[in-house]
């Protein structure tokens, strides 16, 4: 009885050990891979000797060398993926980042239009345009990309602020107020908004109230806040004023 119990065990072992084989070959392929793609680099400069008709992996290596700050060979790549893809949406937008980083705005604008064009749901194109917009004072452009792109995610941190920004260099302050209460609506700690709309409130509106209240908070949340010593000095004076 035993032995026949034995001869029903030794299959299922077998398959163990065959399991077993397999686990540690996995392993082991994992540890080469592991030493081989030491960076993004290093993978998708693999992928691409894998696949090099195909424009995805060069999009890809295009990316990793921006975020390497490797910004000729992002463009490399980017210039190969859209030879091999013409709609390769996300090979434009990584010419556009690129292109940026070199200086060349033109280009970079270009590019990034060209990627809305060929892929209308790349929606995160529009905030790079509106900075870029912003980096040249073009302001009312900037103001039109950064809407664009609220409109779909009016929730999005950060993009009222820049919003902010452009309508700030327009003197448009009853504009700068609604971006910067959304920010807060998002983000009820964010320093920069709440100092921001107690100065605004203060020197543009003399709303004391409104100004005391968002410059407490600026102070209350943040203990690096930009011109700390004056603004508990604006702060101080405005609770002193009758």
């Amino acid at each position: 009885m035993t032995e026949g119990i034995v001869k029903k065990l030794r299959p299922n072992l077998g398959e163990f050990a065959v399991f077993g084989m397999v686990v540690l070959l996995l392993a082991a392929a994992t540890h080469w891979r592991n030493g081989c793609w030491k960076s993004d680099v290093d993978l998708w400069t693999d992928c691409v000797k894998k696949s090099p008709h195909k424009a995805r992996p060069y999009v890809n290596l295009g990316f990793a060398y921006f975020n390497e700050g490797v910004y000729d060979k992002s463009l490399e790549m980017g210039q190969r993926a859209i030879r091999l893809d013409p709609k390769s949406g996300d090979g434009y937008y990584c010419l556009s980042l690129a292109f940026q980083k070199t200086g060349d705005l033109n280009k970079a604008i270009e590019m990034g239009k060209k990627s809305i064009e060929v892929d209308p749901d790349l929606d995160m194109v529009y905030t790079h345009l509106g900075k870029i917009y912003l980096e040249r004072s073009q302001y009312e452009e900037a103001a039109e990309a950064f809407r664009k792109f609220l409109s779909i995610y009016p929730y999005f941190p950060e993009v009222h602020l820049l919003l902010a920004v452009c309508y700030g260099a327009q003197r448009r302050f009853d504009q700068v107020v609604k971006e910067l209460e959304w920010e807060i609506r998002i983000n009820p700690y964010h320093s920069l908004a709440h100092l921001n709309l107690g100065q605004i409130y203060w020197y543009e509106f003399r709303n004391r109230e409104k100004a005391i209240y968002h410059l407490r908070v600026a102070l209350r949340v943040d203990p690096f806040l930009p011109n700390r010593t004056g603004v508990q000095k604006l702060l101080r004076s405005l609770e002193g004023f009758s």
